[in-house]
């Protein structure tokens, strides 16, 4: 089975971006000790000043890890935190993405 390749699109306040690079740093650490069903997990600045957007481009081995994703205690924290702060201007938009030409590395 293929990996499962994913596109999460937030949009944080001009004012609570450091706020959401924080967060984003503490869910990055733990997906990294914790989920080894993850392959990749980059999250990525776009957008402007004005309107500010972060992009985080995921990769998961099969539908298993990224349940486990969904369901970790992590992700509840970072929706919990996020429904407490209001960080964001607008609901997060996750893309299921299916990969069709190209190529992910050069050797």
């Amino acid at each position: 089975m293929p990996a499962l390749h994913f596109l999460a699109i937030l949009c944080p306040k001009p004012d609570r971006v450091a706020r959401v690079e924080k967060i984003a740093e503490s869910v990055c650490d733990y997906v990294e000790e914790n989920e080894p069903g993850v392959l990749q997990y980059q999250w990525f600045r776009a957008g402007t000043a004005d309107e500010p957007k972060i992009v985080v481009w995921e990769i998961y081995t099969d539908q298993a890890a990224v349940d486990a994703h969904k369901s970790s205690s992590k992700l509840v924290w970072l929706i919990e935190t996020e429904e407490e702060e209001s960080n964001m201007r607008e609901p997060i938009q996750v893309l299921p993405l299916e990969p069709f030409a190209g190529w992910t590395t050069r050797t």
